[in-house]
């Protein structure tokens, strides 16, 4: 989204929201566009690092911050919870890649390149199966539990059971 847009939608956000309340100073309105937009530059940096810390870093806000967006924003919280879905499926994508396309690595001889083999992740392809069919390959563990009661003088246990 070009910036032009964005600032112009962060303006008109700020203008709504004085208007709403007639006492916003200049003051208060220009912090609230200066919080909207670092909330749209957090929002189009996540995607690019992957983890809230650079990304903050990358839209000049702190995670107090993002703390206060998330609690008092839901919009925010969806956009955000939206943009980590597509951070999520990217991951996703990446490890079925690399589980059944593998990763090509150098081979070297003599200090030579001499060609590369594919390597592929059995792990990866574990986690993959395990996510999406559960029923089929998660982890087996039966529990069983065979109770022991001790007798305590003027107790009955079956009162307790």
């Amino acid at each position: 989204m070009p910036a032009v847009d964005t600032r112009a939608k962060v303006n008109a956000r700020a203008k709504l929201v004085a208007r709403a309340d007639g006492s916003t100073s200049h003051r208060k309105r220009h912090q609230i566009k200066l919080d909207e937009v670092a909330k749209l530059d957090y929002l189009a940096a996540l995607p690019r690092f992957s983890t809230p810390g650079p990304a903050l870093k990358a839209a000049g806000a702190t995670p107090s911050q993002l703390a206060r967006w998330r609690e008092e924003d839901g919009a925010f919280l969806a956009a955000e919870r939206q943009v980590r879905e597509g951070i999520a499926d990217e991951l996703e994508r990446e490890a079925v890649r690399r589980a059944f396309r593998g990763v090509r690595r150098p081979v070297y001889q003599g200090g030579l390149l001499a060609g590369y083999l594919t390597e592929y992740s059995d792990q990866l392809l574990m986690f993959v199966l395990k996510a999406m069919r559960p029923e089929r390959f998660r982890e087996k563990s039966e529990v069983s539990v065979n109770p022991i009661v001790k007798v305590v003088a003027g107790f009955d246990p079956q009162d307790v059971l």
